[in-house]
């Protein structure tokens, strides 16, 4: 496991900007399972990741362990409804078309709220403060996402990162787009010296910079948060509001707060509401 490090107080204001963001809202669920069960199967949690983002999801030095802050939520919130998980790894640019086909109750994984998704799902309350950034080498002259123009820029295929560059590109800017499956890829040619940037969530980018930071710097940060979020489906609300039950519970045992300081090294990404 790679050391993990200290956020910077960017995050604490992102923090501030979730408290506006409402939860699962109040229309009537028709969710699946039977009986009474909120769940595809009855006593399981199902929850759908892509085990491949640290540090919220991805595998231990062992190559097969799970283990991430997505990951150790998931099992705590099962833990917490009385349910066994199942964490079913999925790749990113098919996960929610597996939360359509009922292969998993619930997408825990990095998933950033946003309107289009809001309003095509059924969202959480944020549970981790989060933001798009850029983030390049130390002795770069990129000092904005407009310097990005003859340069090359990395980023994980069908991410808000991705989608954000896109949208520069589509406006003009003539930057190199490289989409790669994994963000651990995107990193990887920073680091070689074939990407000039990395488009990529905050606190994503804070772990993979980890010892080599002094190397590297955030030059823009979005001024729209991105918060975290449990994603399900449209009609899901009533499993959505007892993941939000499941979710203040761990925040007032502290157990919530104790999974951040492992994986952030603070609790300042963690929303107060």
């Amino acid at each position: 496991m790679k050391k993990l490090r200290r956020f910077g107080t960017g995050l604490v204001a992102i923090a501030l900007m979730m408290a506006s963001l409402s939860g699962c809202g109040s229309e009537k669920s028709s969710a699946k399972g039977s009986g009474d069960s909120l769940t595809i199967e009855d006593g399981k949690l199902m929850v759908g990741l892509e085990i491949g983002y640290p540090p919220m999801e991805y595998f231990d030095e062992d190559g097969a362990t799970a283990i991430g802050f997505d990951v150790e939520l998931a099992k705590a919130l099962s833990e917490e409804m009385g349910l066994e998980v199942e964490l079913v790894d999925t790749a990113w640019d098919g996960i929610f078309a597996g939360l359509d086909a009922d292969k998993y109750d619930v997408v825990i994984s990095t998933v950033s709220f946003t309107e289009d998704r809001d309003a095509n799902y059924t969202l959480s309350k944020p549970y981790v403060a989060n933001a798009p950034v850029l983030v390049v080498p130390q002795d770069s002259d990129i000092a904005s996402i407009e310097d990005l123009a003859g340069k090359t820029v990395a980023v994980q295929m069908e991410t808000t990162a991705d989608y954000i560059i896109q949208d520069y590109v589509a406006d003009g800017l003539a930057t190199d787009l490289r989409q790669y499956e994994k963000v651990i890829n995107a990193f990887d040619e920073l680091k070689a010296g074939r990407a000039d940037a990395v488009c990529t969530d905050s606190v994503v980018a804070a772990y993979y910079l980890g010892d080599e930071a002094s190397n590297y710097k955030t030059i823009w940060q979005s001024p729209e948060a991105e918060p975290i979020v449990m994603c399900l489906k449209k009609d899901n609300t009533a499993l959505c509001a007892e993941l939000e039950k499941a979710l203040d519970a761990l925040k007032e045992s502290g157990k919530l707060d104790e999974i951040a300081l492992k994986y952030f090294g603070t609790t300042d990404v963690i929303p107060s509401n």
